[in-house]
């Protein structure tokens, strides 16, 4: 079954009349995005770092600052809890590397490990900071939820600031908590991931302290800022808009030893320019590798060391070296693992003759850092809910579920809440544990949710075409102003364009495996050159010379120090 293609609505004449500067692809573009007039317009395109709100607009953000100052100048043991994905990881190195920079050296920080304890301030954890001789404990991008677990810290003579993104429970921690999202906190903008304020509470920091180099350090740590705000998935509007913007500036030229050796390991370390495609697929993903492949000791026990915490925060370019590499290998083990766990899927799929409405498999030898990705794999391949689970050592499953429109995951797992341990999350994106004697039962009550829910033409993808582009609309002012399009992500994403009746002029199979197609096509004397991914075998029934409607992404491409114009293909569709 084809996808349906839907082409947003024109903007009305009168806006390309009013804004004839732009081009009108460029115009439709921000008519779509409700960019409506000039002055909105120009923030858009010509963000500033000036437009960031002041940190102390957060609740509680001043007192925490004077209490952390006060723990300094007392030389009280802290430590740093963060978090073992992208952004938890961040979060704890710009605090820990503010701490060396003002030449404090009493802390320690922990990063939790998701094989050993899971995720948040766990009971074991308290205790074990406690044992550490800590003062004061300083969680980032996580704590909101840890009432009892602060609780005990308390009673352990530990004072918990918590800085934290998420949304709070009803029950509050009983501490001082920044988080934008909590009663009575009145910030501008609700979507910084927990790096960005971590950010904020070390430009506090360098007020309170009058650090003397304020102003370099309100740029250093942007491109953590840019990293973990992509691989969270935030939306890139307003503050985290400038933040990424300025923060993939700060890439190019960062000072973090640790980066640049992931970068050149990756093989983009000689970019000219970074994009949010480079975080999103090569930086985020091998950093987030390191929580989701389980690691042991030659002795087999579960390793502690988060890899790339330390690459964050070595300043030893040999150590940065090794580090880097350990992450790489991580990287291709977890692709490997997805990759097999996708293909067990599809094969039992294929068997069945095709997918339940809702996708519902299980392993006990999957990994439990694995199988997030596979179901969010599977969801876009089938259109449909996938829910993937492990199992742990309890006899319970654990597993990670990802959801299309119509299919809300939290409201659905509200109605099975009696199969589940615990669940949680988004309307797209959820975790649960699950009795293993419930599996089946859960499973058919799913399946039951989208046949109510889901109906057939629900599950063919719908591609949303922003504006149609022909060959002559491409011209350096139309690049130039598309570029500033940038960074795209949540809320912002990729346009999508339409070209209509092209011919195929070649193609030919690339890529190590030679499972990507390349074609050059042409219309009205001009050629493109078109990229689709993993399509060979899929693309088959193209041949040269064939008329066809393309819908694609634009992406800028470097290859041997040139600049190169590329459609990646979304879509395709032959002209009968």
């Amino acid at each position: 079954m084809e996808n349906i293609w839907k082409i947003k609505a024109q903007a009305p004449e009168e806006f390309f009349i009013q804004n004839k500067d732009y081009p009108r692809p460029i115009l439709q573009l921000l008519w779509n995005r409700g960019l409506k007039d000039k002055e909105a317009i120009e923030e858009f395109l010509q963000p500033s770092l000036a437009d960031l709100f002041s940190p102390n607009l957060m609740l509680n953000m001043e007192q925490g600052a004077k209490r952390i100052v006060q723990g300094i100048k007392n030389n009280e043991r802290m430590a740093i809890f963060g978090d073992y994905d992208t952004d938890g990881i961040c979060s704890s190195a710009i605090l820990a590397k503010f701490f060396q920079r003002i030449g404090f050296e009493n802390f320690d920080v922990f990063i939790p490990n998701r094989f050993k304890g899971g995720y948040g301030l766990t009971i074991e954890k308290v205790k074990e900071i406690n044992q550490d001789g800590v003062n004061l404990i300083i969680t980032v991008d996580c704590g909101i939820t840890d009432a009892e677990e602060v609780k005990l810290a308390k009673s352990l003579g530990m004072e918990v600031l918590i800085f934290d993104h998420h949304l709070p429970p009803a029950i509050l921690p009983d501490t001082l908590i920044v988080d934008v999202h909590q009663p009575g906190d009145s910030y501008p903008f609700k979507y910084l991931v927990a790096t960005a304020v971590a950010y904020k509470l070390v430009q506090t920091l360098a007020q309170e302290v009058n650090f003397p180099f304020k102003e370099s350090l309100a740029k250093e740590f942007l491109d953590f800022i840019a990293i973990a705000t992509i691989a969270d998935v935030a939306p890139l509007l307003e503050e985290n808009r400038i933040l990424v913007k300025f923060g993939l500036e700060q890439l190019k030229r960062t000072s973090n030893i640790g980066l640049k050796a992931l970068l050149d390991v990756a093989g983009i370390g000689d970019q000219k320019n970074y994009t949010s495609y480079h975080i999103g697929f090569v930086i985020a993903p091998r950093l987030n590798a390191v929580g989701r492949v389980e690691h042991t000791t030659p002795a087999g026990r579960i390793e502690d060391t988060d890899y790339s915490f330390e690459l964050l925060m070595t300043e030893n370019d040999n150590e940065a070296q090794v580090w880097a590499k350990k992450i790489d290998a991580f990287n291709k083990d977890r692709q490997r693992q997805v990759e097999e766990i996708y293909n067990s899927v599809s094969e039992s799929i294929r068997q069945q003759g095709g997918p339940e409405k809702v996708i519902f498999f299980g392993d006990p030898k999957w990994s439990k850092g694995i199988v997030g990705v596979v179901a969010g794999k599977l969801k876009d391949k089938w259109h449909r809910p996938a829910f993937i689970y492990s199992q742990t050592e309890e006899g319970t499953s654990l597993g990670s579920a990802r959801s299309v429109a119509g299919f809300n995951l939290v409201e659905v797992m509200a109605k099975a809440s009696q199969f589940f341990v615990e669940c949680g999350g988004h309307s797209e994106a959820a975790g649960f544990t699950i009795k293993k004697e419930s599996l089946e039962e859960c499973h058919q009550f799913l399946e039951e949710q989208g046949e109510l829910l889901l109906k057939d033409e629900g599950l063919v993808p719908v591609v949303e075409i922003e504006s149609i582009l022909e060959p002559e609309d491409i011209t350096d002012k139309f690049w130039d102003t598309f570029r500033q399009f940038e960074p795209f992500g949540k809320s912002n994403p990729d346009p999508v364009f339409l070209m209509s009746d092209v011919r195929i002029d070649k193609m030919r199979p690339v890529g190590k495996n030679g499972n990507h197609l390349k074609m050059a096509i042409v219309k009205n004397g001009r050629s493109f050159n078109v990229i689709s991914f993993n399509s060979v075998e899929k693309l088959s029934h193209l041949s040269e010379g064939m008329r066809v409607d393309l819908v694609f992404i634009l992406r800028e491409n470097e290859w041997q120090g040139r600049t190169y114009l590329d459609f990646e293909l979304v879509d395709i569709k032959e002209i009968r």
